[in-house]
């Protein structure tokens, strides 16, 4: 009897089904607040997880099978936090209510029955009758699919980012990723046998230093390649490390020269190794990136060969190998002044011919490559509007340009040999899905039937109708069979921002694997905890595809307007760049950037893009010297976000081409302000604001100012004349020298009415509320010696240049002049030269001219337009002392004041084009 029933608890176990993840979204179309709570019952097996997904505070997973939540209500009041330029100032929002969604894990017989009792109603199912494809029930209101399942493959001892995985030769997988820890990073990677057991962590780089992604590759002895890219002074290296016999070998320097980054990997079925990668070459201002390969045989690497020829910045390539020795690469390039598509094969040392998939004038980037059965290489990436990055702002009505990160859709191509082909069916709009406008970073795969696999990113913000409002990316996997496109399903713990994408290959069985990286952001708050890498098994479709050629039409771009922003652009950066400012025996010249720039990480997300658009757009979209990403508080003040945000300020750091510097915002209330910090240095930590100094309790200036002289930093207020503002009751000219005049997202607060400016009388010419007392003029009413400069913050792109006057193009060269108040602001590639003279002496902008003399200084000014200057006037001690309407491209002025008073003076001066642009350069003052 015994035996009888060991025999049959032993049938029980061989029939349960490997674990798998039902997702169910309720809520589907909901017009109203809907309670979903309810439970979850299986007819055999049990329940090994249940979570909830964008579940509010409210809503709460109880105990293995029960919960409760509803959809969620987003509406918001008044025009002001809507999306921009979507609705008129009268008109509110549709109110939406948004599903809510529940994964559960289970481990049944295939046959079993799954019971599910809601609020709204009861419907069941049997595990089988389940698949990627969603499926209906309650009248559409539940949707439900199978998903991945998922395991946590690190712990809490690092933070853990850039996920890559890999098939070896004998079956097994193998997952690694990028380690922090004490400042400092590390390369791990387990393998995963047959059976699903993993292996403990290995370390794979010799020792902790600055390292940016891995990539991993298998060749067909069962070896395996992981490479890194390490940063070595201001140059990064590309490194591969080779694991045979069981035992990693030494480390080996892949590239030639210049700073490499941006590197994937794929093998070849006859056990070829192909690594990609993006470099920064050249001298000075002529360097640019450009895509490179290398290929391993067995007998060792072959040459470097540059894949890329434009003339322009190419990005992030992509690899992949199919069924011969042949690797299909590809990348996006600047090279029409926006980004295309470019494809190219490679096999051995040999390079095929370059094939422009893409010619419109939008934005196409982030692409990726997969082989399918029969050979056919295709390629997917994601798209916006034309004119990326280009002139916006509060002010400009209507937009000339789209923002870095406002919508993204995706595309998809096949090359049968002689033409791209595109899908007749493409992946549905997002709204067909109750999702939001921004498909985007697509990675592709076949699985063992030949289906396209695409994993994506999608946002969702907390309040999908308020641009500010907290927001997170997650993974979602459709999958394409011909026909039609399945449902995007969500990939639980995937949670994270733009750039996590996940990393893809297929096993000897056909089934997919998936790893990524999830900062753990929980629904209710979005702040990131700690960052981990997960596995999930994507498994395989359970029928062939039918790719025909019905299925498929000519890949052609429709046509889209490109309105012509900047025609005269190159010629106005090369007129700044060459332009030299001689003073008092020095040479400067000036340096453009931003000061003042937000990411992803910053909680408040206005389509600002990710860390690396954001250095696309400097490096690219404005041709920039310089620009500081400044983040709130670079994340909550979290370690690795800080850690994150400094080390990518030193990989596009390209000596001689273009400087990040290193700074964050302190977002305090009126009457401290909101100040950007800067640092010419890597290292300084923010400074945490306490609850008192934020609602204004206890002053900033004895809390920040000394900070600041300790760690060798800066600070600049900025949104002066907001509710954001500053009363300047604070004010140390060692470490606050510069002002935001200026911000594209907003206005000017050089003066009440000055242009772009706004007033009591004309409220709407900015945002964020009115503060009278916050204007540049009142702080130099008091004594304060500031410069200025314009910055972004949000949103806005291409209208606001921070414009450093340096000897040298150095982090050094320009921090000092940073402190030393050597600016000016513009919204245009203008160029100012305002100089002083008096006893022999010679003094340029932010200078101190000390005078014994009771003679008027003589002030030199020059400035040259990027269209006719219609005005230019000199102002002194809040006083317009002279104008000036030349109606010319240039102008050169000597000016001598007839009512000068020895005393404490200041002049500084502005021009206005006939376009609406500006400039102000900083003050001289004479004492």
């Amino acid at each position: 009897m015994k035996k009888l029933i060991l025999l049959a608890l032993a049938s029980a176990s061989a029939v349960l089904a490997a674990p798998v993840t039902i997702y169910l979204e309720l809520g589907v179309g909901a017009k109203e607040v809907e309670r979903w709570g309810g439970s979850i019952r299986l007819s055999g097996g049990r329940i090994l997880s249940l979570e909830g997904r964008h579940f509010s505070a409210e809503d709460s997973v109880i105990g293995s099978d029960r919960w409760q939540t509803a959809t969620r209500r987003e509406q918001i009041d008044g025009f002001p936090k809507v999306n921009y330029n979507e609705m008129s100032p009268a008109e509110l929002p549709p109110t939406l209510y948004s599903p809510v969604g529940l994964w559960a894990t289970i481990e049944a017989p295939e046959g079993a029955r799954v019971s599910v009792s809601t609020e709204q109603g009861d419907f069941a199912f049997r595990i089988d009758q389940l698949s990627h494809q969603a499926k209906p029930f309650l009248e559409g209101r539940v949707m439900a699919s199978t998903t991945s399942s998922v395991e946590k493959l690190t712990s809490e001892d690092y933070e853990d980012d850039e996920a890559a995985i890999a098939k070896l030769s004998d079956g097994s997988l193998a997952v690694g990723w990028v380690s922090y820890r004490d400042r400092a990073d590390r390369v791990f990677v387990r393998t995963r046998a047959a059976n699903g057991a993993w292996s403990e962590p290995e370390e794979v780089t010799p020792s902790p230093a600055d390292l940016w992604r891995v990539s991993l590759a298998a060749d067909s002895s069962g070896g395996l390649w992981a490479f890194w890219s390490q940063r070595n002074g201001t140059a990064w290296e590309l490194w591969g490390r080779h694991k045979t016999g069981g035992s990693w070998k030494a480390a080996e320097k892949l590239c030639a020269t210049g700073s490499n980054t941006f590197h994937r990997a794929a093998s070849s079925a006859d056990g070829r190794v192909y690594v990609v990668w993006q470099s920064f070459r050249g001298v000075g201002l002529e360097t640019q990136s450009d895509i490179y390969g290398r290929a391993w045989t067995g007998d060792g690497w072959g040459a470097e060969v540059r894949l890329s020829e434009s003339a322009a910045n190419d990005w992030e390539p992509f690899v992949a190998a199919g069924a011969g020795s042949e690797a299909y690469v590809a990348w996006d390039s600047y090279e029409g002044g926006n980004y295309d598509v470019f494809f190219r094969s490679f096999s051995g040392g040999q390079a095929g011919p370059i094939r422009r998939i893409t010619k419109s004038p939008r934005f196409q980037a982030h692409a990726t490559v997969a082989v399918d059965p029969q050979g056919r290489p295709w390629v997917a990436w994601d798209e916006s509007g034309a004119n990326w990055g280009k002139d916006q702002g509060y002010l400009i009505t209507p937009p000339l340009g789209i923002p870095l990160h406002q919508e993204r859709t995706l595309r998809v191509v096949m090359w049968d040999g002689g033409q791209w082909l595109t899908p007749k069916r493409e992946l549905e709009p997002f709204y067909v899905y109750q999702l939001y406008p921004n498909f985007e970073n697509p990675q592709i795969a076949f699985d063992g039937k030949g289906v396209l696999n695409m994993v994506f990113r999608h946002w969702t913000r907390a309040q999908a109708h308020s641009i500010g409002a907290k927001i997170l990316w997650e993974n979602f996997l459709s999958r394409f069979d011909g026909e039609r496109w399945t449902r995007p399903v969500p990939m639980a713990h995937s949670a994270g921002s733009i750039e996590k994408r996940p990393a893809l290959t297929r096993d000897d069985s056909g089934d997919l694997h998936a790893a990524w990286m999830t900062d753990n952001r929980p629904f209710p708050d979005l702040v990131p905890q700690n960052a981990e890498i997960y596995y999930g098994g994507l498994g395989q479709s359970s029928t062939p595809p039918s790719y025909g050629t019905e299925q498929f039409l000519p890949y052609t771009e429709p046509y889209v307007e490109e309105v012509p922003v900047h025609p005269t652009e190159e010629e106005d950066v090369a007129a700044i760049r060459d332009y030299t400012i001689e003073a008092g025996g020095k040479k400067y010249k000036i340096f453009r950037g931003d000061m003042h720039r937000h990411t992803d990480v910053s909680q408040d997300f206005k389509y600002d893009g990710s860390l690396i658009e954001v250095y696309r757009y400097g490096l690219d979209a404005a041709g920039f010297d310089y620009i500081v990403p400044t983040d709130h508080q670079l994340g909550y003040d979290m370690e690795f976000t800080w850690w994150q945000d400094e080390k990518l300020k030193d990989l596009f750091h390209v000596a001689g081409r273009f400087a990040p510097m290193f700074g964050y915002e302190r977002s305090v209330n009126y009457p401290n302000g909101h100040r950007n910090v800067i640092y010419g240095k890597r290292g300084n930590r923010t400074l945490p604001v306490a609850p008192d100094e934020r609602q204004g309790r206890v002053r900033t200036g004895p809390i920040l100012f000394p900070h600041l002289k300790k760690t060798d930093g800066i600070s600049m207020p900025h949104s002066s004349g907001t509710a954001q503002g500053t009363d300047f009751a604070d004010n140390d000219p060692e470490v606050e020298p510069l002002i935001e005049i200026f911000q594209g997202y907003r206005a000017s607060y050089e003066y009440m009415d000055a242009p772009l400016a706004a007033s009591p009388q004309r409220l709407r010419e900015q945002r964020s509320g009115f503060n009278p007392l916050g204007y540049y003029w009142d702080a130099l009413k008091k004594g304060y010696k500031l410069g200025v400069q314009a910055s972004t913050d949000h949103w806005s792109t291409h209208i606001s240049y921070a414009m450093l006057v340096a000897e040298d193009f150095t982090r050094e060269s320009m921090f000092n002049a940073i402190k030393s108040r050597h600016a000016y602001a513009a919204t245009d590639n203008i160029i100012l030269d305002f100089q002083a003279e008096i006893d022999g002496k010679t003094a340029i902008m932010g200078d101190v001219l000390d005078s014994q003399s009771e003679q008027a200084p003589t002030l030199t000014l020059k400035a040259k337009g990027t269209d006719r200057i219609k005005q230019l006037v000199i102002v002194k001690n809040e006083q317009i002392i002279y104008e000036r309407r030349p109606n010319a491209d240039s102008v050169t002025l000597r000016y001598r004041d007839t009512d000068f008073k020895a005393g404490s003076n200041y002049y500084y001066f502005r021009v206005l084009q006939n376009n609406g642009m500006v400039a102000w350069s900083s003050p001289i003052w004479v004492e």
